[in-house]
């Protein structure tokens, strides 16, 4: 669907120092690093950190999706897509209302 937008790995925007944490439980999510922009309107990353994202197969609307959700919460993050685009080969697409950025500043006191 999105295999044509070409992304720029030049241009994306500069990596912020941080991570992305569950909005629900607050566990850290995401590396601010491997955040990028996918041309997709969605957050998109391309790792997670260690085990905080569980994958779960959906089978519906006649397809197969890798659901993702928090591993501690079980809160709805988004969906996992093979992407040739990205450094993994697979983009996570995160909706925006599950995940909050917290600064690198912030984490350490």
């Amino acid at each position: 669907m999105f295999e044509n937008r070409k992304i720029d790995w030049n241009r994306q925007p500069e990596a912020e120092e941080g991570v992305y944490t569950c909005t629900q439980c607050g566990v850290p999510l995401f590396e601010a690093g491997k955040k990028f922009d996918s041309k997709t309107g969605f957050p998109s990353f391309w790792a997670h950190l260690g085990e905080n994202v569980q994958q779960h197969l959906l089978q519906t609307y006649g397809r197969d999706r890798i659901q993702l959700l928090c591993h501690h919460c079980g809160q709805h993050l988004g969906h996992l897509f093979q992407d040739e685009r990205t450094p993994s080969g697979v983009r996570y697409c995160i909706n925006a209302e599950s995940v909050a950025y917290q600064p690198s500043s912030k984490l350490d006191s």
